[in-house]
Formats: C-alpha cells, sequence, structure tokens
C-alpha cells in the first residue's frame, strides 16, 4: 500500500517572478554571471548563479522596474548573451509583455 504524502493543496499565489538565464557570454564565466546578477540586482531584482549550467535565477518582487527588466532580458537576448525564459510568473510580470 503507498503512502500519502498528504493533502494535495493548491499553489499560493506568488508575489515574485522567477527568471532563468542562461549565459552565453564569456562562455557563462563566473565574472559573467556575477555582471548578470549586479546588473539586474541594480534594477530591484536578487538572485544566484549555477556555475553547473552558466545559469543565473532571478527573483523580481514586485517592487523592481519590471518594464526595465524585460526590456535588458529581451535586449541581452538579442545580443547573444544570454537566452532566458521564465520559471513562475505573476500578473503584473505578464503584464510587461503586452507593454
Amino acid at each position: 500500500m503507498k503512502a500519502s504524502a498528504g493533502p494535495v493543496r493548491p499553489c499560493e499565489p506568488r508575489e515574485t517572478a522567477t527568471i532563468r538565464l542562461i549565459v552565453l557570454k564569456d562562455g557563462g564565466s563566473g565574472a559573467a554571471r556575477q555582471t548578470v546578477l549586479e546588473t539586474f540586482h541594480r534594477l530591484g531584482t536578487t538572485g544566484e548563479g549555477i556555475e553547473q549550467f552558466r545559469m543565473v535565477a532571478l527573483d523580481v518582487p514586485p517592487s523592481a522596474d519590471l518594464p526595465r527588466i524585460r526590456k535588458l532580458l529581451e535586449h541581452g537576448e538579442a545580443k547573444g548573451w544570454w537566452h532566458w525564459g521564465e520559471g513562475a510568473v505573476t500578473g503584473a510580470w505578464r503584464a510587461t509583455a503586452a507593454a
């Protein structure tokens, strides 16, 4: 007989969005990942770099400059600096796509 982990609960609404970047610039070096973190931090995010995957994960609170963050993400991808994708997103973050 299989043990139950308990009742399934719906996910709580999130206040922060999570954005993942695969850093391509300088081969995703530690310095390149740190520069990405510092650049987005100035726009109000927090985050961490993950060396194994040349990746940066950004936590984007609603107080961050969401339109500028999206614009920078799109600009950096067009320049070949990174690929990015949305992890968990919020309504406020989704609204920047339409802007």
